[in-house]
């Protein structure tokens, strides 16, 4: 089988295990026939990218590559292997230690890096790990056409004779400035909106998923007109265990008998929030002051917010399109433009979100799934705006036909949907060197600040409904702003804030609440995951995915509706089918593989009143993926059908996992994938049973051997 990309949909993740304890001989036979990392994958994947750009030209020996991490790696033995392999290809080891994802990107502009590594699995259980890569100047993350180079290149490579050679590369170590850095960056007020003052009298609660802010985030947060409280700033406690954002996705609102004897029972951060909730009851209902949370995922670029809502005694679950419309709200309430500025989402957005903010004066657009395709656009229009700067300054025929050439790349790297990160920051580059070259670097300096200052037809907001909200920030050098976007949580959730506290009525009324919780009419959104897949079955010309095809559009065949089936160019593996009425998006269903986690999900996005034949839909289709998706091969998938086997007669309260096959299993993890996200089993109180959709899954199981 030939294969093109070892990649996800942002760097490459996977369970992780040292190379002593698996049987292959190198790290790639241990990773295809084993789906684990090891820490000598972590030694090739590095040196590989470092001598991508070496031979591109994109870098020169002892060039700089920014490398931080989360904390997962407890012993250091996949940090340690990934910085060896930056120094065997050449390049500089600029070590900056535990920092959040967007500090460590940010470093790697301030410091003018060949790339930034960032190992994190982001918000996957603490058994898994990655490699997130930034490209050097544009930032960018990298695209398919480069997973596929660096894919072919890691294939290539004799582990053999890179496990013998030397450490030609520098090692320093710059925690403590990249630390400064970014606690400087995010004090200063042009990088956010919130003013500490609005918070006189909030209790928040900061969930920092035992992660990459926890040794940071009180030094982050020190806004004295605020009671905090942290919560998951132990990275002993394990990463993402019951805190982080990962466990709210797709929820709204979490009642308090969930928190005290439900799903989110045991999660401190809710029980902190209901607990101070309830004891300022009175004080709220009473509009002095409000209980507040920020929840981060384990690398610290997501955030969503959390509000306790006195009336129902409950908590509000304020997820990535709520936020970035308020946000998107308050900017429109504080600029006015000509033309609408660009509003950014995936198609895993509520569809009515991209409509709200189009009401509100916003050109909108969506993207696949992930926030490297965010950060394009923003890149592209960034470029655009210095590029229609520059010809306004520039009258040389050799610069106007080198713009040209060079607008005309971009645009057939777009058609062609061959997305480039690599070479597309190349071309950026190519104008800004021969400004530099022969004007000079002060109207590149110029440049920066027109981007910095402009209002009309720029990037202005980009989000996923997981929680990122990407939004213009300023890096100041001397005494020139450079523009940058990137995700960062922690400026999301001020943001986020600001905008709320600014657009809320001056009350705590439960229209207020309920506006909080949905702040625009909300279409209908569902996301239904099915765990431990064999994912080449949904590629292109299988034969599941043509039946899938078939069934859906047999399902789909709704009156006065057209269905039409759309190749996404960022993603053209996923299967997305829109349903137009009149010409115009009344719902979308897709179906794609996560590049993230070891599983792929149904999605269906529509108009509210949609909401039954939707769900009549997924009745049909989650099934299908259930029975037909599954890795057989997959040690999670083989305990999965144990458990619902040992449930098939009756409740338990202890479930037994005790074979040789499953020792390395999380049996935590797998209970709580197949509860609260596959919903194949349920508890109540210490008592585990199976569902009606696990029923059906066995049964098919056993009827099918």
């Amino acid at each position: 089988m030939t294969i093109e990309r070892i990649q996800g949909t942002d760097g490459i993740r996977g369970i992780v295990r040292l190379a002593e304890d698996c049987s292959g001989s190198d790290p790639i036979s241990v990773f295809l026939h084993e789906a684990v990392l090891t820490e000598e994958f972590f030694e090739l994947y590095t040196y590989a990218y470092c001598q991508e750009l070496l031979e591109a030209d994109f870098a020169s020996a002892n060039d700089l590559a920014v490398i931080g991490w989360d904390p997962r790696d407890m012993s250091g033995s996949f940090n340690h292997s990934a910085i060896r392999g930056i120094r065997k290809a050449g390049l500089t080891a600029v070590v900056v230690d535990i920092l959040p994802t967007p500090a460590i990107s940010l470093y790697q502009l301030h410091v003018g890096a060949a790339c930034a590594f960032v190992l994190t699995a982001s918000h996957n259980p603490a058994d898994q790990n990655g490699i997130k890569i930034f490209i050097g100047h544009s930032n960018l993350k990298l695209f398919p056409e480069d997973d596929k180079r660096l894919t072919q290149r890691c294939l290539s490579l004799n582990f053999e004779n890179l496990r013998s050679a030397p450490l030609i590369g520098e090692l320093r170590n710059d925690h403590a400035a990249a630390r400064k850095l970014f606690i400087e960056f995010m004090a200063d007020p042009q990088n956010h909106w919130l003013n500490k003052d609005s918070l006189a009298g909030a209790k928040i609660i900061v969930d920092a998923a035992n992660g990459a802010f926890s040794p940071l985030i009180e030094d982050l947060l020190n806004y004295e007109s605020a009671d905090y409280i942290f919560t998951n700033c132990d990275p002993a406690r394990g990463i993402n265990v019951r805190s982080g954002v990962a466990d709210l996705e797709g929820v709204s609102s979490i009642s308090a008998d969930e928190i005290e004897n439900g799903l989110f029972s045991g999660y401190e951060t809710l029980e902190k929030m209901l607990a101070s909730g309830r004891e300022q009851k009175e004080k709220l209902l009473n509009n002095s002051g409000q209980v507040l949370g920020f929840v981060f995922d384990g690398d610290g670029d997501r955030c969503f917010l959390l509000s306790y809502d006195p009336f129902q005694d409950c908590v509000l679950v304020v997820g990535g399109d709520a936020q970035a419309f308020f946000q998107a709200k308050l900017l429109q309430q504080n600029y006015s433009w000509n033309q609408g500025p660009l509003f950014v989402n995936t198609v895993e957005s509520d569809l009515e979100a991209g409509r709200a903010v189009q009401q509100i004066g916003f050109e909108t657009m969506q993207c696949a799934v992930g926030d490297k395709w965010i950060l394009w656009q923003a890149c592209f229009y960034d470029w655009q705006a210095k590029r229609e700067f520059y010809l306004n300054k520039i009258a040389a025929s050799e610069f106007r036909i080198l713009q040209e050439q060079v607008r005309t790349r971009l645009e057939q790297m777009v058609q062609s949907t061959k997305f480039d990160a690599l070479s597309a920051t190349t071309t950026f580059m190519s104008l800004e060197k021969w400004v530099s070259n022969n004007i000079g670097d002060e109207l590149v300096n110029s440049a920066y600040d027109h981007v910095c200052q402009q209002q009309n037809n720029i990037f202005a907001i980009g989000s996923e409904e997981s929680g990122h909200v990407i939004t213009l920030a300023k890096m100041n050098f001397g005494h020139v702003n450079r523009p940058v976007f990137i995700g960062n949580g922690l400026k999301c959730a001020l943001n986020s804030l600001a905008a709320i506290q600014a657009l809320r009525s001056a009350k705590n009324t439960p229209e207020f609440f309920e506006w909080l919780k949905c702040p625009f009419p909300s279409g209908f959104q569902k996301s239904l995951p099915v765990y431990y897949v064999d994912k080449s079955l949904l590629d292109e010309g299988s034969v599941l995915r043509t039946e899938l095809e078939e069934l859906l559009l047999a399902n789909l065949n709704w009156p006065e509706m057209e269905v039409e089936i759309v190749k996404c160019q960022e993603e053209p593996e996923m299967l997305l089918l829109n349903v137009l009425e009149n010409g115009l998006p009344a719902a979308a269903v897709f179906v794609r593989n996560s590049g993230t986690e070891d599983k792929l999900a149904l999605y269906l996005r529509g108009r509210k009143e949609l909401e039954v034949r939707l769900e009549s839909l997924a009745e049909k289709i989650y099934p299908f993926l259930l029975l037909s998706f599954k890795n057989k091969n997959s040690p999670m998938a083989q305990a999965e059908q144990l458990v619902l086997l040992r449930l098939k007669d009756g409740a338990k309260q202890a479930i037994d996992l005790s074979f040789e096959q499953f020792a390395k299993i999380s049996l935590n993890r797998l209970l709580h994938e197949m509860s609260s996200r596959q919903q194949l089993i349920k508890q109540e109180g210490d008592t585990w049973s199976i569902t009606e959709t696990g029923r059906i899954c066995l049964n098919h199981t056993e009827r099918s051997e």
